[in-house]
Order: C-alpha cells, then structure tokens, then sequence
C-alpha cells in the first residue's frame, strides 16, 4: 500500500460567544491517503487508536485500517461472505472487537493483524452476497450484561444470540418476521424490523420492544437472562397506523388527500428523569407533495404493570414539510434532548434555483427542550446552509452540518462547511450559538453526510473525520483529513 501522510499544522482559534466568554482551540489536520474511495463507513474502535474506513467502486470493495497515533494506512482482508460490520465486547477480551455480520454468520477480526475467525453460524435475510459493498450496520445489542448480544434478522422470524461467559451463544428464534413488499412484479424488497432495547414491565430487566401490525410487542427477558420467543402485547394507547396505512407508494390504490401517518421514530429518555419515552412521528399528507411532520413525545411513567403512557403527547415539534433529517441529542449539555431538524421547501422557486444555479437553501431548525420538559410551537434557532445539486450527474450533495463538543465541556459548536470554508459557531448560553462565526480556510468533501464526530485520541474532545471519494476534487481524491481537537 502506497502511504502518504502529510502533517498540514496547527489552527489557533479564539471563539468568543456573545456572553464575552473566551475560549481558545487548537486544531490539527492530517492528511492520509487511501487506495480506495472513503464512500463506504467510518467506525471508531473504542479505546483503541484505530480507525475503519471501508470503501467500493462497481468492481471491488475495500476496508482499511487507520492507526491515528501515527497515521499509518494498511489494508484489511474481508471475510468473504460478510456483508457488514460493526463493534462488539467479546468473551476474553477486554479491549471491544471488530465483528462482521455474513451470508453465514458472525465474524471477529483481531487488529491490527487482520485474521478472522467465525464466532457462530446463523441465518438471516442477507442470503446472497452484495460483492461490492460492505457497510457499517448496528446488529448488537446491550441486554443487561458486560457482554455484546446480536440480533440477526430472518425471513419468518429474527435470531437473538445471547453472549455466555465462555464465548458461546445461547439462541432464542423470536417470532418477528421481516416486513415484505412487492413493489414490482420483478422485486420483493424485505425489511427487518427495529428492536428498541426497553425495560416495558418494570422488573429491572431490559426487553425488546417492537412494532408489527399497528401494534407494540415486547419479547420479554426472564430473571435468569433468557427470552420468550413469542411476543406480549402492550396495551400502549400511543396512536400508531398499521402497515397497510403506511403502504404510500402511487399504486397503493388510494389517494394521498387527508391520509395520517403515525410511526414510532425513536425510544430515548427524553427529559433526564431516568424513564425512557416514546418519540412518535406523524405525517400528514394533503397530496403527494404537500406533507407536514410532527414529532410527538409521550413520556414514560412507571405503575405497578410496568412501563406507560398517555395517549395524547406531552410536547411535540412541528415543522410544515418532510425533513431530510432529524438529529435527537443534548446540544446545550442540560441533560435534556433537542432536535435539530434539516429540511428543504420543494416548490417553485426551489426549483427555479436549481436550475440557475445549481443549489437549493437548507433551513435547519434547533428546537430546544426547556426546564418544564416542552419544545416551543416554533423554532428557537433556525441555521440557513445550501444543498449542492447536479443534474447532470444526478445528484445532490448535503453540506457539512455538525454539532461537535471540539472544547470538552459537554457544549456543542456549530460546524458548516461548504465551499472549502469552515465556519465555526461557539456555544452560547443565551442563543444556543454565537452570531458570528470564526471561519478556516479547510477543503470538506462534496458530500459531507458520511463526515464522522468522534473523539479519536481519548481527551474528552470531538474531533472531525471528513472522508473524500473519487468524485472530489483531483487533489483531494480518495483521502482521509483527520482534524484533530487539541
């Protein structure tokens, strides 16, 4: 492998916020070079210097690992049958592992030597190779012990494999088919189904819950650590639309004018009170086009049957379209969660804009949890940024939008990136961000949703993973800039 690591130096920076409170960061870039386009995943090994950066092009897949101590690039072998990968705390090993999900069964790999051996043979839906792809997927799970469990999706039921103390697994096949639709006479397109790890009876032990059919199930864990491998209905007044009504492709056979949509997006504690709650998106459609989205958060209460709630949301977020995204986390280090919600107004004037000049405004809206547990009817920061679109290549490309603790404190900056500009927002307690914003001069790819925050070097601090593929420019192409927080 050809290496070529360049130490580009040091950026100083005074970010002042408008409270007139000073803070001084250093940053550092380094520049790697890959043998393969970064267009694939970026997964952080914890407590380790490593980095797995996989790649792809119509003929080959790759992966290498990056060592971020002393920026070296080597490649890795690729078990053949696996298809994705992931992290996981193994039996006998104190450090986590690599682990690779197959058309065969799960992998370990040891860094950073590279050899691999399977850990258990199971079934699942991915029957049949993809060659030139390898992505990083979550398929562990944390149960209750020290130890990584796995859930692996099937066609009629999902596998959950239970790590015991000597490395072997215990296996429960849980009754939870994958989710079918045949779109088209010549393909069926087969969708597994999302366990949420969730204590619903209130023993103390954590459980999985699902949704099928318009309804919420638990499989339920026993106090000697095993499951039931047949679900128990929850009897949750949470308004939540069955899988016919979310079937909304243009030949479902109905009209889109007045339909509702009610999905359960997430199952996080919400307000720091140590109770897990339901984040329940709806969509409200008057035509094909015409939608709004509303984030509706149920908080959970404990009673003597274990885990409730009311039927009506306690708080809600609005926004008057479809986003692109939606971004759950504590911005503001209070121990509540925010959302920031990136969307686009499609009508129009959005289009005449492409067509000119060849990008679309991006609004991002911060919405703020406050002391009462409420979000606000409308936004408490909206954030502008631009969407790059190419008709010719049909494509579009997002731009850097990150949050990113870069000082340590558990305060989040604002990061935007677009145009070979980096402009940083420091965090403000009055607003949120800064006005103003301290700009660098730093090249950030094309397409920058596969840019990676982690803390890379283990001082409390984010740092910034920005990976380039070869439709970057020239002299970027298929590199690694690693900018480091000092």
């Amino acid at each position: 492998m050809t290496r070529n690591t360049l130490l580009i130096g040091l950026l100083a920076l005074w970010l002042c916020s408008d409270a007139a409170v000073a803070e001084e960061l250093t940053l550092e870039r380094v520049q790697l070079q890959l043998e393969h386009p970064a267009n694939g995943s970026l997964l952080k090994m914890p407590k380790q210097p490593y980095l797995l950066v996989s790649g792809f092009n119509q003929y080959q897949r790759w992966l290498s690992l990056v060592d971020t101590e002393n920026y070296s690039v080597r490649a890795l072998p690729i078990p053949e049958s696996a298809q994705f990968f992931n992290k996981a705390q193994l039996a006998g090993f104190e450090l986590p592992q690599l682990v690779f999900w197959g058309t065969d069964g799960l992998y370990r790999m040891s860094l950073p030597d590279g050899n691999y051996q399977q850990l258990v043979a199971v079934n699942s839906v991915h029957r049949v190779l993809d060659p030139v792809r390898l992505r990083q997927r979550t398929f562990t799970l944390e149960l209750g012990a020290e130890l990584s469990d796995f859930f692996i999706p099937d066609f009629t039921s999902s596998h959950l494999l239970r790590q015991q103390a000597d490395g072997s697994f215990r296996h429960y096949e849980l009754q939870l088919p994958s989710r079918i639709q045949s779109w088209q006479s010549s393909r069926l397109d087969y969708q597994p189904r999302r366990p949420f790890v969730v204590d619903t009876n209130g023993n103390g032990r954590k459980d999985l819950l699902v949704v099928e059919q318009g309804r919420f199930w638990a499989f339920e864990q026993a106090v000697d650590g095993s499951f039931a491998t047949e679900p128990k209905a929850l009897d949750w007044p949470v308004p939540l639309s069955d899988e016919r009504a979310l079937d909304q492709r243009s030949d479902a056979g109905r009209s889109y004018q007045g339909q509702r949509m009610d999905r359960l997006f997430d199952v996080r504690d919400m307000n720091g009170n140590g109770i897990v709650d339901l984040v329940m998106e709806r969509e409200q459609l008057a035509d094909a086009l015409d939608r709004s989205t509303e984030y509706r958060i149920h908080f959970g209460r404990l009673s003597e049957n274990g885990l409730v709630f009311d039927a009506e949301p306690d708080t809600r977020v609005k926004t008057d379209n479809v986003p692109i995204d939606v971004v759950i986390g504590d911005f503001n280090g209070n121990g509540r969660q925010d959302f920031y919600i990136p969307n686009t107004n499609i009508g129009v004037g959005t289009i005449v804009r492409v067509l000119l000049r060849g990008n679309a405004n991006l609004d991002v809206d911060f919405f703020l949890m406050n002391e009462q547990g409420r979000y606000a009817s409308r936004a408490d920061l909206r954030q502008q940024a631009r969407v790059d679109v190419s008709i010719s290549n049909v494509r579009f490309d997002l731009p850097l939008f990150q949050l990113a603790d870069l000082a340590g404190t558990g305060q989040k900056h604002l990061l935007v990136g677009e145009s070979g500009r980096l402009r940083l927002y420091s965090p403000d307690s009055s607003r949120l961000f800064s006005r103003r914003s301290e700009r660098l001069e730093l090249e950030v790819p094309r397409d920058s949703s596969r840019v990676l925050i982690t803390d890379l070097t283990g001082n409390g601090k984010d740092d910034l993973v920005l990976p380039f593929d070869a439709q970057d420019k020239q002299e970027h192409s298929n590199q690694l800039h690693l900018i480091f927080s000092r």
